[in-house]
């Protein structure tokens, strides 16, 4: 597992017997400094993202992506497809 020290990010790979990736996944949050009065201040979600995928039999990727524009889970778009190779 990679996890990064500067973003609230981490990142998983998982392989099969031969050594050949057949999971990976991904998350990260951009974190923003928000106040409300000018006198306190907080940090805040501005993006989310998390992504994870299996490698199929046929060698192609099912990938789900789920994405929340200014961290908002309500208006989170979340959508699954099919690619040719491992996400990046």
């Amino acid at each position: 597992m990679f996890r990064d020290h500067e973003i609230a990010a981490r990142r998983v790979i998982g392989h099969d017997g031969d050594d050949v990736p057949c999971f990976h996944a991904y998350d990260y949050r951009l974190l923003d400094v928000r106040s409300d009065d000018d006198e306190e201040y907080y940090l805040a979600v501005a993006y989310s993202e998390s992504v994870s995928s299996w490698r199929l039999r046929d060698g192609r990727w099912l990938v789900h992506r789920r994405v929340e524009p200014l961290g908002e889970e309500d208006a989170a778009i979340s959508a699954s497809s099919i690619d040719e190779r491992m996400p990046r």
